[in-house]
């Protein structure tokens, strides 16, 4: 018979489960984006993984590093997009603020609305791209665009989640422990199931149902 302590010990590493593969997730996700065409690719394979990390959570780091690496090759314009994205926010913020403040305001407002749809579709990438096989880019820069259009709330919502969850990904102590596996776990999550994930029954009973 096992002891009440014995039992207890394995319910309290039962509970670091989810935040050790998270951590693992992270790792595996970081060490792709630093090589800068590894960027989305990594954020696709951590996507992937955090969406179910209950199911496998010992090989977390394996899965996300191994996805990345397989899908680099065709993420990576995306994730060339995404750098220079960010570069042209940073020089669009310095070149506002060096205007006067009536110019100010009118520029602002040219620049928000594509760079916001541009954010919008990048993420829905990550979340298309999280869930594709061999498809070609093409395919999946189709499918995420289609998800902008079909879910125009979430679309609108995603750039802001991705400035929300900003700290994560601009704060060292925070980019190193979830910077990486927290913000695509939560803005996977906003997008929704699509793809494989959404032809997955979610329990027994509803495969139940749909069979």
């Amino acid at each position: 018979m096992t002891s009440a302590p014995a039992d207890e010990a394995r319910g309290l590493l039962r509970f670091f489960v989810v935040p050790g593969a998270l951590i693992a997730t992270n790792w595996a996700a970081l060490l792709g984006a630093l090589t800068v065409i590894g960027l989305v690719p990594a954020l696709a394979a951590a996507t992937r993984t955090t969406s179910r990390l209950r199911e496998q959570p010992d090989v977390a780091f394996r899965s996300t590093l191994s996805r990345a690496l397989g899908t680099l090759r065709r993420d990576a314009p995306t994730s060339v997009l995404t750098v220079l994205m960010i570069l042209a926010i940073g020089f669009d913020a310095l070149f506002v603020a060096s205007l006067p403040s009536p110019s100010r305001v009118f520029v602002a407002g040219i620049l928000i609305p594509p760079a916001w749809a541009t954010i919008a579709w990048i993420s829905a990438y990550v979340r298309v791209a999280a869930e594709s096989g061999t498809v070609s880019w093409f395919e999946v820069a189709r499918e995420a665009m289609g998800l902008c259009v079909s879910r125009p709330l979430r679309a609108a919502l995603a750039p802001a989640a991705v400035i929300a969850l900003s700290p994560l990904w601009l704060l060292a102590p925070l980019t190193i422990a979830c910077g990486f596996s927290v913000p695509p776990l939560v803005v996977g999550a906003l997008w929704g199931a699509w793809g494989a994930d959404a032809r997955e029954p979610r329990t027994p009973a509803r495969a139940h149902r749909t069979s």
